[in-house]
């Protein structure tokens, strides 16, 4: 009997860990190399359209989802000047047949591990194997690993998959002139514990990138005695350079 085709993933992500999960649903072995010692609640908020909770709920993880996610009622949009231009119903509201949900990335990603250690297995994600790059012959697919401790490895399979970011080294690896390039709009982000606000379920779009444009939405429910929210915020502006852009520097 020929043996599942085995499938290396590189990279424990969103991307990564949906793979998995649908190459499992397939009936494809796979593993998933991830380059940190453990897989933590980082990041901050992500909008699932209708479209990609499609797609989530078909892997069975839409109750997982809603339960930690916030179910987006409506769009609103104001001006700079905060003045409320339109609202629109969103996900189920606007007729879809799944809902638009608001989410912590970091919640988002241990919904997706846990239904990966459940279906796979917990050797399926391999911790602290950071991957540097890949080798291939007729036969078979290498990744190329280091560790913590500074030791290598290497983790052979039929097919490689980078899944492993904005700076994947599969990326630079087969295709560098293909790097991510700065487009014109400097972005700052983070969450804030907040009141609830509207409906408590509402997507907030104001201003626009030419003078400054803010996002605003709900990405847990009662995270405190007093039923707060966690509040997800974009800050976004037309700029010239990406001289800053180093996710972390200050805004």
């Amino acid at each position: 009997m020929a043996t599942k085709p085995r499938v290396i993933v590189l990279g424990a992500g969103i991307g990564g860990l949906t793979l998995a999960l649908e190459l499992h649903r397939s009936g494809i072995e796979c593993v998933v190399l991830e380059a940190a010692p453990e897989l933590g609640a980082l990041g901050v908020g992500i909008n699932l359209l209708p479209h990609a909770t499609r797609n989530l709920a078909r892997l069975g993880l839409e109750d997982a989802l809603a339960e930690v996610a916030v179910t987006t009622r409506e769009s609103a949009f104001f001006n700079r000047f905060g003045q409320l231009v339109a609202r629109e119903p969103a996900g189920r509201f606007a007729g879809y047949d799944w809902p638009q949900l608001s989410i912590h990335r970091g919640d988002l990603q241990q919904v997706l591990l846990a239904a990966v250690y459940d279906r796979l297995g917990r050797d399926a994600v391999l911790l602290d194997h950071r991957g540097t790059h890949v080798t291939q012959d007729e036969r078979s697919a290498t990744v190329h690993v280091t560790h913590r401790d500074g030791s290598g490895s290497e983790v052979a399979g039929d097919v490689v998959v980078g899944a492993d970011g904005v700076h994947s080294v599969v990326r630079k690896q087969f295709h560098s002139g293909a790097a991510p390039h700065y487009t014109g709009y400097m972005m700052w982000r983070g969450t804030t514990v907040w009141p609830r606000f509207l409906t408590g379920a509402s997507m907030v779009r104001a201003g626009w990138l030419a003078t400054g444009k803010m996002v605003i939405y709900p990405i847990r429910d009662g995270v405190n005695a007093r039923g707060d929210q966690l509040v997800n915020w974009v800050a976004e502006v037309e700029g010239p350079s990406a001289t800053h852009a180093t996710g972390t520097a200050r805004g």
